[in-house]
């Protein structure tokens, strides 16, 4: 096999967490958690105050079925994440598909800075989240 070809056994993980993804995606579209209230936290429940997770489900939701403003409302990251499953999901569905290794050169530094801004804007909205069901 040439150095951009997927073997069998890898393809056929590939599929499955494709398939994962896809499932997540068509739950994110058709399931309302409002609608079904299971979007109880434990944590707001013990604490009174919002999880760093709160409000996801409904992001999703809300993102999938493009009412973008106002899943950016219910969670910042939300949109973020949905976008990144989605992208995922093509990626794998197409190595699975084609047998070809989708390659992206990046920059470590660059995805290093990525990562940390991301849980920085993640830590941060909670926290500002947070002060404003104290306050």
């Amino acid at each position: 096999m040439g150095n951009n070809k997927i073997e069998p056994d890898k393809r056929i993980i590939k599929a499955a967490i494709a398939a994962v993804l896809l499932a997540l995606i068509f739950v994110a579209c058709f399931f309302d958690p409002v609608f079904y209230k299971v979007t109880d936290c434990s944590f707001k429940h013990l604490t009174g105050l919002s999880c760093p997770g709160c409000g996801l489900t409904r992001s999703f939701h809300a993102f999938a079925n493009f009412h973008v403003a106002e899943a950016f409302v219910f969670h910042l990251i939300g949109p973020v994440l949905l976008l990144g499953f989605v992208i995922l999901f093509l990626k794998y569905a197409y190595e699975a598909i084609s047998g070809n290794i989708i390659q992206v050169s990046v920059n470590p530094n660059l995805v290093k800075i990525l990562i940390i801004l991301f849980v920085l804007v993640w830590v941060g909205f909670w926290i500002v989240r947070m002060l404003g069901e104290i306050f």
